[in-house]
């Protein structure tokens, strides 16, 4: 009796563990940028998160590298969207979050390739609707003066908002 009570107790403490555990079929929870531009500047995971949707809403994804086209969303980015759900970003961001550890903005292209006019989001900032965010940068390309609401198409880290 006490051998089968030991049993079932080993086996109720691997179930309690198991329901506990993330797996990688799992969603990830959903990012939310801090309260405070500073400690999200310095405490960043590193990665740019945009959502489909005004307000963090809607389908999101994120990049640790740069992505010269978010027609695809690929694990070669160092790339996932929730779900696991990899179909194109492009042109569908409605919210953005440059989640940096290293203190660096990031460029948002209007076309792929890292080509046209860019908006760039510093360290740490977010941008909750990109209705009032612009690609105010490359005023010699195009694209320049454009609205950036689901009109990104690619981006990349920089080491300045001008070196885009």
């Amino acid at each position: 009796m006490r051998a089968l009570r030991s049993a079932l107790a080993t086996v109720a403490a691997a179930a309690a563990a198991l329901a506990c555990t993330a797996t990688a079929a799992q969603a990830a929870p959903r990012p939310t940028p801090h309260a405070d531009a500073t400690q999200r500047a310095a405490a960043g995971s590193g990665y740019l998160y945009v959502s489909q949707d005004a307000y963090w809403a809607g389908r999101w994804c994120w990049w640790y590298n740069a992505d010269n086209n978010w027609d695809t969303i690929n694990t070669a980015e160092n790339a996932n969207c929730d779900n696991n759900n990899r179909a194109s970003m492009r042109n569908l961001a409605s919210s953005a979050w440059n989640d940096s550890n290293g203190g660096r903005p990031v460029a948002l292209y209007i076309h792929p390739d890292y080509t046209g006019a860019y908006a760039c989001l510093g360290a740490g900032d977010a941008w909750d609707n990109l209705t009032g965010a612009w690609f105010t940068w490359g005023s010699n390309r195009d694209g320049y003066m454009a609205n950036a609401n689901d009109n990104i198409a690619s981006h990349r880290w920089r080491t300045s908002c001008s070196a885009g």
